[in-house]
C-alpha cells in the first residue's frame, strides 16, 4: 500500500494537537487519515500495519496448509 506523510497541522481522536498525517488506502479501498505528533511515530505506524498485514498472511498458510 501506497503511505503519505505530510505535515501538516492536525487533531487527535483524543483531542491532543499533532502535526504529521498518515494518509493511505487499504486493500479494501477505504481512506485513512491518521493524525501523528512526529514523523517517527507516523513511521512506525506504518511499521505495524504492515506487520499485522504479514501476520494474517502466515496464519493463512498455516491454515490452509494444515487442511
Amino acid at each position: 500500500m501506497p503511505y503519505t506523510i505530510r505535515k501538516q497541522k492536525c487533531k487527535q481522536s483524543d483531542g491532543d494537537a499533532g502535526t504529521y498525517t498518515l494518509s493511505y488506502t487499504d486493500k479494501k479501498g477505504k481512506k485513512h487519515r491518521i493524525c501523528h505528533t512526529s514523523k517517527q511515530k507516523a513511521k512506525g505506524q506504518i511499521a505495524a500495519i504492515e506487520m499485522r498485514e504479514s501476520i494474517r498472511d502466515i496464519v493463512r498458510l498455516i491454515l490452509e496448509s494444515s487442511d
